[in-house]
């Protein structure tokens, strides 16, 4: 890497663009291809737009008095709701750590038994087959084949039921 300095701009001289075409005066000679502060003239009153453009269009003045300053730039400010679907739960024949749903209390599930399809499908095949002096209520008897009713141990509010059928 050398350390000569960079070759001169191939271009205008004095400074760039060319000061005749915009209406500014050249820079000075103390600040080379820069111009001042001072050496830009105040811009014409009522004119805001640079010359070459026209006038504005109709319409498209300052606003009228009474009206505030304009919005802020940037984004407006917004509520986002975000909705979450509700969890699923899978209820079995034991009981589930979970949070309950009515009291938000982090319980275990309490857990009893209800007559249910099975039960009653069970008792008419055995009535089917001749056990109709009682033995039909077996089922009715036996915890396997009932229903499982899932509660809260805090509020004693129904969360879910496990159905055998």
């Amino acid at each position: 890497m050398s350390s000569a300095p960079p070759p001169p701009y191939p271009g205008n001289p004095e400074g760039y663009p060319p000061p005749e075409k915009y209406g500014y005066s050249a820079p000075p000679p103390s600040a080379p291809g820069y111009p001042t502060q001072a050496a830009y003239p105040p811009p014409p009153p009522g004119n805001i737009h640079p010359p070459g453009y026209g006038a504005a269009p109709p319409g498209y003045g300052p606003p009228p008095p009474g009206y505030g300053p304009p919005p802020p730039v940037g984004h407006p400010a917004t509520t986002t709701v975000i909705v979450q679907p509700p969890v699923v739960m899978s209820f079995n024949e034991t009981q589930l750590p979970m949070r309950c749903p009515k009291c938000n209390a982090d319980i275990v599930t309490s857990i009893h038994y209800e007559s249910g399809t099975l039960s009653w499908i069970l008792c008419l095949i055995l009535c089917f087959f001749g056990f109709f002096m009682g033995c039909c209520l077996i089922p009715f008897c036996i915890d396997s084949t009932k229903d499982v009713v899932h509660t809260c141990p805090n509020c004693h509010q129904h969360i879910g039921r496990y159905n055998r059928m």
